[in-house]
């Protein structure tokens, strides 16, 4: 028999689980060289007063097993926010039990607290969780095209030319 988890708020403890769990997801996605964090921006970003991000775990026994972060961002014309569900992960020999399931009900629980008109989330193409994410009711926005400008191509677009004109 598998023992039972509970879903709660993370606490500064569980940093070094949060950041096991995240690199563990952003190795998955090909995106590992972009986790820089350490764990004192964990513990300044998403814990206080000044916190950017909610992290809620799943825990079983002691054992930090998955998680969510998500955040908040308000559109013009929109009333109320939009939360963002920026990372989920649960650990490969806890899936199958509900933990992610679990996991999003407290974002959704936490979207309909703060007024939120939606939950929104972006995800690789291929990634398997489409599947639980459709299951629950999140609808596909094929519409739409997700870009990033980062590196170099950030640099060199905020950096000016001569030839622009910043004011």
């Amino acid at each position: 028999m598998q023992p039972p988890f509970i879903v709660r708020d993370a606490v500064p403890a569980d940093i070094p689980a949060i950041m096991r769990l995240k690199c563990e997801l952003a190795s998955a996605d090909g995106t590992a060289c972009a986790v820089r964090a350490t764990a004192a921006d964990w513990a300044r970003d998403g814990f206080g007063a000044g916190a950017r991000f909610t992290i809620f775990v799943a825990a079983c026994e002691k054992h930090v097993a998955g998680m969510a972060i998500s955040a908040e961002r308000h559109s013009p014309g929109w009333v109320g926010p939009v939360v963002v569900l920026y990372d989920l992960c649960v650990e490969r020999e806890f899936r199958r039990r509900g933990i992610g399931t679990a996991l999003l009900a407290r974002v959704a629980a936490l979207a309909k607290a703060r007024g939120a008109v939606m939950v929104e989330l972006t995800m690789r193409a291929g990634n398997r969780a489409a599947a639980l994410y459709e299951r629950l009711g999140f609808l596909a926005v094929t519409e739409a095209r997700n870009y990033v400008l980062a590196g170099t191509a950030l640099d060199e677009v905020a950096t000016p030319n001569r030839s622009t004109a910043v004011a």
